[in-house]
């Protein structure tokens, strides 16, 4: 029970700040959105759902936290990323982190649209019909758990990295995530293929064919240039988002349990018998 009851309130205390965010951003949308009028009731979901995120995330990371440390300490390559004390010194190390972790959620982002089974899971998220700044939770409960393995245990494995010792860089990190995420018709202009921003985001996010599976990067769009992911927008381009099949996963139940439910679907397709299938 005290487990639990941390959990709770980790998770309480983060959505209370995750709030504010969310309250500050939506007005910002209202000054030049992308998408007007969108349904309070989808948001309502959203916000109701980054609670859920939270307590089953920090329910779920710890005790997976402990299994694979003891894999780094003993395994790990441990291929140092430091440089020296200083100013500049400690902003080349802040774009080594940011540098580091985007290229492992790039290829991880992209096994998420490439494996059926990944995608059963990340879909919740692509369900947006609305896209703002309150999507940017709207990851299913385990999205955590499985970045454990699939990026935080490799990048483990890999480098030593030194320590970032500056609250900014872990402030900006924490709101990246929910400025691309923003309804607001923003362009980052002739950054656009240095920086990912809002409108190149929305090109991931859109339900157009000409569209799919494209920039898949978080903060450096230079990932999907390098390996033909890359799509600029056009000027004032900011499409519809959702599923292809406008498939509706809001609601606590129904988004929980929709993963699941693909697993089940793909397993009883796997085991049909040949004549079945024809």
């Amino acid at each position: 029970m005290q487990y639990f009851h941390d959990s709770f309130t980790t998770a309480w205390q983060a959505f209370q700040w995750i709030c504010v965010v969310y309250c500050i951003g939506l007005a910002i949308e209202q000054l030049r959105p992308a998408e007007s009028q969108q349904p309070l009731r989808r948001i309502g979901f959203n916000i109701a759902y980054t609670f859920v995120f939270l307590l089953l995330t920090n329910l779920l990371l710890p005790p997976l936290q402990a299994v694979t440390k003891p894999w780094i300490d003993r395994f790990g390559l441990a291929i140092p990323v430091a440089f020296p004390d200083g100013p500049l010194g400690q902003a080349l190390q802040v774009f080594a982190f940011f540098f580091i972790i985007d290229f492992f959620y790039y290829w991880f982002h992209r096994a998420q649209h490439t494996f059926g089974w990944l995608w059963m899971q990340h879909k919740l998220h692509h369900s947006e019909l609305s896209l703002n700044i309150t999507s940017g939770n709207r990851h299913h409960w385990l999205e955590e758990p499985i970045r454990v393995f699939a990026m935080w245990l490799p990048m483990g494995l890999l480098f030593q990295q030194k320590p970032i010792s500056m609250a900014l860089p872990w402030s900006v990190l924490f709101l990246w995530g929910y400025f691309i995420h923003m309804n607001v018709r923003f362009s980052m202009g002739p950054l656009t293929s240095v920086m990912c921003g809002p409108q190149l985001h929305r090109i991931h996010h859109s339900d157009l064919r000409e569209h799919r599976d494209k920039n898949f990067a978080a903060v450096f769009p230079i990932f999907d240039i390098l390996f033909g992911t890359y799509c600029k927008p056009a000027k004032d381009t900011y499409p519809s988002t959702g599923l292809d099949d406008g498939e509706d996963l809001n609601g606590l139940v129904r988004s929980s349990l929709a993963p699941f439910r693909g697993w089940r679907e793909q397993l009883a397709s796997a085991f049909k018998s040949p004549r079945a299938k024809a």
